[in-house]
């Protein structure tokens, strides 16, 4: 009966420390799940848009392309202003990549939009963000960078193994000399 109690105990312990130190941010890495945009396009299907920095200075001269469901569509250059248009667009969800930044759209032909969607699309971004991951020429990441952890956070598998048989074993001697004092008591006692 003693045994059953210590491996109940033993197990709770290193449950606890696996909850304790296990990464529970790592379901909340990557910020807020972006929103898609609706926007609804002209009746020839044309996509207009402007974009500015943080600042809000217009950026002239910025790749743009149009995405859906991963496959490019469209390309398009702002012009002087920081607009662009891209015609012969069809209605779905799309992405629209400028430069770097992507943000998600769903475009609708003209007149099925929902209400709340406006009929040009008005971009700002931070100048100052670069965000890479060192690769070699094939694109794959390189052995430098640091490998990605195990899901419990700071700290390994074999870690945490190592731990939880460390208070597995404290567990146990622990009991046994409860026992050792118990049976002490009991030779002493008339």
């Amino acid at each position: 009966m003693h045994k059953h109690t210590i491996l109940a105990k033993a197990a709770s312990i290193a449950v606890c420390f696996g909850i304790l130190l296990s990464n529970t941010a790592s379901a909340f890495e990557g910020g807020p799940a972006p929103v898609a945009r609706d926007v609804e396009l002209t009746e020839d299907g044309t996509l207009y848009g402007q974009i500015y920095t943080s600042e809000g200075r217009v950026v002239e001269n910025a790749p743009i392309e149009l995405r859906y469901q991963g496959t490019t569509v469209a390309r398009a250059m702002t012009g002087a202003n920081g607009d662009f248009a891209i015609t012969g667009v069809r209605g779905g969800a799309h992405n629209l990549t400028v430069g770097a930044a992507t943000t998600s759209v769903r475009l609708w032909k003209n007149g099925t939009a929902p209400a709340g969607s406006v009929d040009s699309l008005v971009l700002a971004g931070d100048e100052n963000v670069v965000r890479g991951q060192e690769c070699d020429e094939y694109g794959n990441p390189c052995s430098t960078c640091p490998p990605a952890n195990s899901g419990f956070g700071l700290i390994d598998v074999v870690t945490l193994a190592m731990l939880a048989t460390s208070v597995t074993a404290l567990v146990f001697v622990i009991d046994t000399q409860n026992d050792v004092d118990d049976l002490k008591d009991a030779l002493v006692s008339p």
